[in-house]
């Protein structure tokens, strides 16, 4: 099923993702950068939830996109343009999932409890200890900034098609009813 836009859950999930991604990369670079004491832990503690709720949120959004599908793509993009586009959305929603696995994998390794906003016991049941649970917050950050690199280029398109196109892609996912 090709629906003619995007509905109001997927909007409301896209932002919710896009806002929360965008608020965990300065605690990820504050918390990383700062002495040890109460902050660097209040934000690693912030880091840690916000990221479980990205999880929820993307598989939500992963469920409600299969349920329902998504807008055809505009016409008159060219086929490069095209698969570049299908590649990125593909890339984007597996990093969106991959990155707060890995983190919430890599934090129950090594620095168990993993809590979420300070109430809920969510550690994964994942031995091996410091060394594994570095290794995975490696990958964890690589993958972070692959996603951070995505979201930019995805940013980029959005404004391409919006200001240079003119085309309605932005509208489509963007509050009221948009276009296509």
């Amino acid at each position: 099923m090709t629906p003619p836009r995007y509905a109001p859950s997927q909007k409301v999930l896209h932002w919710a993702v896009a806002a929360l991604v965008f608020a965990l990369v300065p605690i990820a670079l504050a918390m990383a950068n700062l002495p040890d004491g109460a902050l660097k832990n209040a934000l690693y503690e912030w880091h840690k939830s916000l990221g479980l709720t990205v999880l929820g949120l993307a598989v939500a959004r992963l469920l409600v996109r299969a349920a329902r599908g998504a807008p055809a793509l505009v016409e008159g993009l060219p086929a490069w343009q095209r698969r570049a586009a299908r590649a990125s959305h593909r890339a984007l929603y597996l990093l969106i999932v991959l990155v707060p696995l890995l983190g919430w994998a890599g934090t129950s390794v090594c620095c168990a409890p993993v809590m979420l906003y300070s109430t809920v016991p969510l550690t994964l049941p994942i031995s091996g200890g410091m060394p594994v649970g570095e290794t995975i917050l490696t990958v964890h950050q690589v993958a972070a900034f692959a996603l951070v690199a995505l979201v930019v280029a995805h940013v980029a398109a959005a404004l391409h098609h919006h200001l240079v196109r003119r085309d309605g892609t932005l509208r489509r996912m963007w509050w009221g009813r948009g276009e296509g």
